[in-house]
């Protein structure tokens, strides 16, 4: 067993895997329906287990199309969740199909998540197949734990917070996706960025 494999694997897929886990978290805490960890992992088995039975044939994928693709469509989820907030905080009734939307935002974020892991994944398996594969098995078995852990603590948080959390953690990663294409900047970025994005939807929804 290759050691270093193992970790740069499980490192990886801890990363990708921890950011649907904590969307499934929140939505959770916003519409009470464990569908949202459902759709989570749905969402990731549908990029990554192809990718593990199949690795070789990922590279040809279009990933930087893919990832601009996918950020215009958390930028309109994380529209939609802002409008939703400041709807909750005026106290205006919601609409029915925010939980569907919500859950559609679930799924399609997970799946990016897990394709994103899968292609490191993928890279490492040349090197040490059963060792990187060992390594998402860890991966899976930690956010099991996180998921847990954060559900407890998110769920003291007041809906409409969690819905400009979840507002300004969607722009995050669309951005952050962005910049990978066209700046190849990583994600060392993301908290200084998420802070920008929280106070800015916290400055906003007030207005």
């Amino acid at each position: 067993m290759d050691i270093v494999i193992l970790l740069a694997a499980m490192g990886i897929s801890l990363l990708e895997m921890t950011e649907a886990s904590a969307i499934a978290v929140i939505f959770y805490g916003i519409y009470h329906t464990s569908k949202s960890y459902l759709y989570a992992i749905a969402g990731v088995a549908t990029s990554l287990i192809p990718a593990l039975i199949a690795g070789k044939f990922l590279s040809t994928l279009p990933i930087d199309y893919i990832a601009l693709g996918a950020s215009i469509i958390l930028f309109y989820f994380s529209q939609k969740l802002f409008r939703s907030a400041r709807r909750s905080i005026k106290g205006i009734k919601r609409k029915k199909e925010e939980k569907e939307e919500g859950l559609v935002t679930v799924y399609a974020v997970s799946a990016i998540e897990g394709l994103e892991a899968s292609l490191v994944v993928v890279g490492l398996m040349a090197f040490g197949y059963f060792s990187a594969l060992i390594g998402v098995g860890v991966a899976v078995i930690l956010v099991i734990v996180l998921t847990y852990i954060m559900k407890d603590q998110v769920m003291k948080i007041r809906v409409p917070q969690l819905k400009l959390g979840m507002s300004a953690l969607l722009a995050t990663i669309a951005t952050i996706w962005i910049l990978e294409v066209f700046l190849n900047l990583n994600e060392i970025i993301a908290v200084p960025l998420f802070i920008v994005y929280f106070v800015a939807v916290q400055a906003l929804a007030k207005i």
